[in-house]
């Protein structure tokens, strides 16, 4: 690669680089991954409604431009094979995507290395974690429904007594009437 290509290289890596506060980036191994299953999955992450950019990066050049944004990342996204992933889709989601990537006789094909979720730096051990998680909507669909089960409670005990009135001046009434008739 000449210095000028390692250059515009270096420059796209940076600008990708740059989206750490509000994307999702990732570092991966690709470890035993074959060209057809990559270009499968590069034709599912741009189809996806959330894009989500995947580029194969020179360990040199990603290690160059990390030192030149000022980001400190763990020594090992450094070695072996890198592949630098970025999107805004939710973290849970991006991060199972890599970690249930399987190849037809269920080996992994992606090593998470490390990686930022809204600007803090996670290894590849609590990136596998948080893959374990629900996605956001729903943690934050059970939290509401959380807060919001005692005041259903509190209003279903308050509106009893009532509802119970309204009962037996129902039955009062009905019984008056058949009496009348």
């Amino acid at each position: 690669m000449k210095r000028e290509e390692k250059r515009k290289v270096l420059d796209e890596i940076k600008g990708q680089l740059a989206k750490i506060s509000s994307d999702n980036v990732m570092f991966v191994d690709f470890k035993s991954i074959k060209a057809n299953e990559i270009t499968a999955l590069r034709k599912s992450f741009k189809s996806e409604e959330a894009y989500i950019y995947y580029r194969v990066v020179k360990n040199n050049l990603l290690k160059l431009a990390c030192k030149e944004l000022g980001i400190s990342v763990g020594d090992n996204v450094f070695k072996s094979n890198v592949a630098l992933v970025i999107s805004s889709i939710d973290s849970t989601e991006l991060a199972k995507k890599f970690v249930e990537a399987k190849s037809g006789d269920e080996t992994p094909l992606f090593e998470l290395k490390g990686g930022f979720v809204e600007g803090k730096y996670l290894t590849g051990k609590e990136l596998v974690e948080l893959s374990k998680l629900p996605p956001k909507p729903v943690i934050v669909g059970k939290l509401l429904y959380l807060i919001n089960s005692p005041i259903q409670r509190l209003v279903t005990v308050l509106s009893k007594p009532q509802r119970d009135l309204v009962t037996v001046l129902n039955q009062i009434k009905d019984k008056k009437e058949s009496l009348a008739a």
